[in-house]
């Protein structure tokens, strides 16, 4: 349970394209960039609102971007224009992942 890469980046105000293979043979998974040190509440506010969001909350202000839940070998993307500078947080929400499946997304100014 780990992404390929725990380390993105991108200038603030660029157009981004994530594209995310899920490699799994067995597990869902999805990819949501939040802001720093909220990905496990992220995470537990995901399990409350389940599969059918995703594991993502409608109007979670620290969500910056997300896929959906992809099915093992499954391949999404989310476009998103990087938020000012600083240090977020990519994870995977679905519940018990974001334990392992998480990396650092930093934008520059």
């Amino acid at each position: 349970l780990a992404f390929d890469n725990d380390q993105l980046s991108a200038a603030t105000g660029s157009e981004v394209v994530v594209r995310f293979t899920n490699n799994s043979v067995a597990l869902s998974h999805n990819w949501v960039l939040v802001e720093k040190g909220t990905k496990d509440d992220v995470a537990s506010v995901g399990l409350v609102v389940g599969p059918d969001n995703d594991y993502v909350s409608a109007g979670d202000e620290r969500v910056v971007a997300h896929t959906k839940v992809l099915d093992p070998g499954a391949t999404g993307e989310v476009r998103f224009t990087a938020p000012v500078a600083g240090t977020y947080q990519f994870v995977c929400t679905v519940p018990g992942h974001n334990v392992t499946m998480f990396g650092d997304f930093e934008v520059t100014p």
